[in-house]
């Protein structure tokens, strides 16, 4: 017969009691068990229809609510469209009387408004934030073709949605945005804005140091929602800008990041890198180096916004002798320094051989010899005279007698000669008085103790 394992003979025996099993309990046995299974089932499937109906119940009156708002704010933006005061005063509501005196201002804003550009109030709804009984509502607005957005803030009552004051702690999470050397915090509505800023500060930076020959230092940029804020450095860190949020009035909705705070945060800027690469340099007025340090803020600023700013001699400076230039004439300036300081950072002989544009430099020089007459600074007046000459003299002191005219001065045309003494000169073209009554004057100007002079 052979050997038997015992794992043979305890299938052989489970074989058995499984024939010997009633087919009748057997099959009640499964059919319980598909009962509790089908249970179950329906059990799950009641449950989940329970919570599906709840969440798409839920859906359907935070749909409601939403659209509810929206045609609130259609409300709103029709009576602005057609005139409507009672209208749009309907819908505003506040414990403030202020506010709803500044609201009729602003109506009355935007009527005067249609009148003197071309408005479109399309009432298109940019962004909804709801939170419960509270929203906060990006609304659009086209002037002259350039889109605006505009935040307005609502609360829902029992009669439903009214425009309310301004709620600025709903204004978003904070967030951060960061780029090289930057960093700048924020919170969700000025999100559009904190990414351009931080990439073109970077770039900013980057821009200076190589031209200021600095390290770039760690920028830190707040911005907040506040109306009353203006762009500044924060009292407690050098490197800390604060702005305030351009949502809080008016803002570009294409370009919330517009020229206008573009200029204002460029000059903020632009003066604190001069500052800080040149031991915080205080120019003595009037000498040169007043002019010089501020036209090489306004070349840095012209430069950070791509925009030209007139910076005529230090733009020159650059282009012809490289962006390290300005930085050595940074570094060279002294209080009292002489516009001869160019002569020593391009390593040329004397001013002449210098290929600049002299314009705006001698613009400063005329306007700064009004501003000394109006002073009574008779020595520093005379010091722009090259009074070696007789005629250049005696027309200084006649000048300086008569007072300066309330006129604007703008040198429009700079042209280098030679005198027919051998001396270089430069003949300049000045234009006198606003552009419709303005008259136009030749200036000379001789080389003289190594700087520019006057001579007629």
């Amino acid at each position: 017969m052979g050997i038997r394992l015992d794992w043979e003979i305890e299938a052989e025996q489970s074989k058995m009691q499984r024939a010997g099993e009633d087919p009748i309990l057997a099959r009640q046995r499964r059919l319980a068990r598909v009962r509790f299974l089908l249970f179950v089932l329906v059990i799950v499937t009641i449950f989940g229809g329970i919570v599906a109906l709840v969440f798409w119940r839920l859906r359907t009156v935070d749909a409601e609510i939403e659209q509810a708002l929206r045609n609130t704010v259609d409300a709103e933006v029709a009576a602005l469209r057609i005139g409507d005061y009672n209208a749009f005063a309907v819908v505003q509501r506040s414990a403030s009387d202020e506010w709803l005196r500044a609201q009729q201002s602003l109506f009355n804003e935007y009527q005067d408004l249609k009148t003197r550009q071309a408005v479109q109030l399309t009432g298109q709804i940019l962004d909804v934030n709801i939170d419960n009984t509270r929203a906060r509502v990006e609304v659009q607005e086209i002037l002259d073709g350039v889109p605006y957005s505009r935040i307005w803030f609502y609360w829902r009552y029992d009669d439903g949605w009214h425009h309310v004051p301004p709620d600025y702690t709903f204004w978003g999470d904070l967030k951060t945005a960061e780029a090289q050397n930057v960093s700048v915090r924020y919170q969700t509505v000025d999100d559009t804005l904190a990414q351009d800023a931080s990439a073109k500060l970077s770039g900013w930076l980057s821009l200076a140091c190589a031209a200021l020959n600095c390290t770039p230092p760690e920028l830190s940029v707040e911005i907040v929602p506040d109306e009353t804020l203006l762009p500044s450095w924060s009292a407690g860190n050098p490197w800390l800008l604060q702005l305030p949020s351009p949502y809080v009035h008016r803002a570009r909705s294409d370009m919330p990041f517009d020229l206008n705070l573009q200029f204002a945060i460029a000059s903020l800027l632009a003066e604190r890198l001069v500052a800080s690469t040149s031991n915080n340099l205080q120019p003595t007025y009037p000498a040169d180096a007043y002019y010089l340090r501020q036209a090489v803020v306004s070349w840095l600023v012209g430069r950070f916004v791509q925009v030209d700013t007139n910076a005529f001699i230090i733009n020159t400076l650059a282009a012809n002798y490289g962006d390290a230039a300005v930085g050595r004439l940074v570094a060279a300036l002294q209080p009292d320094s002489s516009v001869a300081v160019l002569g020593q950072i391009t390593g040329a002989a004397s001013l002449d051989q210098i290929n600049l544009d002299w314009r705006d430099f001698l613009t400063w020089r005329m306007v700064t010899e009004d501003d000394l007459i109006r002073r009574n600074d008779e020595a520093n007046f005379t010091a722009f005279y090259d009074t070696r000459d007789e005629n250049a003299r005696n027309l200084a002191y006649q000048r300086f007698r008569e007072g300066a005219p309330p006129l604007s001065k703008v040198v429009i045309t700079a042209a280098p000669e030679m005198g027919a003494d051998g001396i270089p000169l430069i003949r300049a073209v000045m234009q006198v008085g606003e552009t419709e009554s303005a008259n136009l004057q030749e200036v000379l100007f001789r080389l003289a103790d190594g700087v520019w002079k006057r001579l007629n």
